[in-house]
């Protein structure tokens, strides 16, 4: 199949919008245009002198791991690099002596689609300031690579809000950054001015493989589309003493702990029927973070069918097969888990008061199944004000 054309927001960006203004940009590596140019350089040889750059979790470079504080970063292009993403919840957010180097600050970073990854909730924490001291934003969006129609999960609670979720978006959004943008601004009844640069040829059905753009690894663990399709449901085994993969080529491909038959948890998932995947039994070895150097015996999660998959549904359904080999003792993450230590990250991440009943008591699938269908419908009526395609 042919690949379709794309252009993004940094492709279809008039730099004449700007002014003359002082301009910030917040982004990382994946900002760059159809023709793999950095935003920051395409920006340069359009005339925008930029002041400063924002970079987030990670880096601007995908160098630092999940929950690693980004203590300093390089210029890029003789253009000062600022960190928001330390070793405390301050660090979050810009100090109000950076605000004072522009006028106008433009967003460029690829999302994936899932309410966890933190690049939206620092998107809405700069948002946050810029109602306290109005500066204009501008989305130069992207396209959702896990697509558009689909969704699942509920929007998370306020009493579960987190750097992992601060606002109420299902743990899969079928959003674009601007759309969600569009959808935090009009929660908060902000009044800063704020637009958003639209992409031109992207349907809401569709995944990132099937336009003429390359998968650039959003973070350093975020290797393939397959795995973003899958995060929706893996991260969840963030809230867990279970190995994720990370420290392994395959990060949220793989689930296993040291003890487990692969054989034996591979036999009790793929009678479940879940659909969309198959399961393979392997061992592994992470080589840091969880059980690093530690041989793990799990599974090896395969899609089968990208349409099918219901990712969350199912990674409850494997934490419930790994916890009934296991038993709960030491089963769960106990750890601070972005900057929160008195709710459990496991609850973070499910981030509603009746799933999180449902999970731990380890209900029926049909019953989790019917209690998130409900929302979801309710959730593709809700965002509809928001949807710019």
């Amino acid at each position: 199949m042919a690949s379709l054309p794309l252009r993004q927001g940094i492709d279809r960006f008039d730099p004449a919008t700007i002014g003359r203004g002082k301009v910030a940009l917040i982004a990382n590596h994946t900002a760059v245009d159809r023709a793999g140019r950095s935003t920051v350089e395409v920006l340069r040889d359009r005339g925008v002198k930029l002041s400063c750059i924002f970079s987030l979790e990670h880096g601007f470079f995908p160098v630092a791991q999940d929950m690693e504080a980004v203590r300093k970063e390089q210029k890029i292009r003789n253009i000062p690099v600022v960190p928001l993403y330390g070793d405390s919840a301050a660090s979050l957010v810009p100090s109000s002596d950076l605000l004072d180097r522009f006028d106008t600050v433009l967003y460029d970073v690829q999302d994936i689609g899932s309410r966890y990854y933190t690049y939206l909730q620092s998107l809405s924490l700069f948002m946050d300031e810029l109602s306290i001291r109005p500066k204009r934003l501008i989305v130069l969006d992207r396209l959702n690579p896990i697509g558009g129609d689909m969704v699942e999960g509920i929007p998370v609670q306020e009493r579960y809000y987190s750097f992992v979720g601060r606002f109420p978006l299902p743990h899969r959004h079928g959003l674009t950054t601007g759309e969600a943008a569009r959808c935090y601004y009009a929660l908060k009844g902000y009044s800063f001015p704020f637009e958003v640069v639209p992409i031109e040829g992207w349907r809401r059905d569709s995944f990132a493989d099937e336009y003429d753009l390359p998968w650039i690894p959003t973070s350093p663990n975020m290797p393939t589309l397959d795995t973003a399709i899958l995060y929706p449901g893996g991260c969840l085994v963030e809230g867990t003493n279970l190995s994720e993969g990370r420290g392994t080529a395959f990060p949220f491909r793989v689930v296993g702990a040291p003890g487990i038959d692969p054989f034996k948890v591979t036999d009790e998932l793929s009678a479940l029927g879940l659909p969309g995947l198959r399961f393979l039994p392997l061992e592994f070895r992470p080589m840091f973070q969880k059980e690093a150097m530690k041989r793990c015996g799990g599974v090896y999660i395969d899609i089968t069918d990208r349409r099918a998959v219901r990712p969350l549904r199912a990674y409850i359904a494997l934490l419930s097969v790994f916890r009934g080999l296991l038993g709960d003792e030491g089963f769960f993450r106990v750890k601070p888990y972005e900057f929160v230590t008195d709710i459990p990250a496991i609850e973070l991440l499910l981030g509603d008061t009746c799933l999180i009943d449902l999970f731990y008591k380890r209900a029926p699938l049909d019953e989790i199944d019917g209690y998130l269908a409900a929302s979801e419908q309710n959730w593709l009526i809700a965002r509809r004000p928001f949807l710019l395609y």
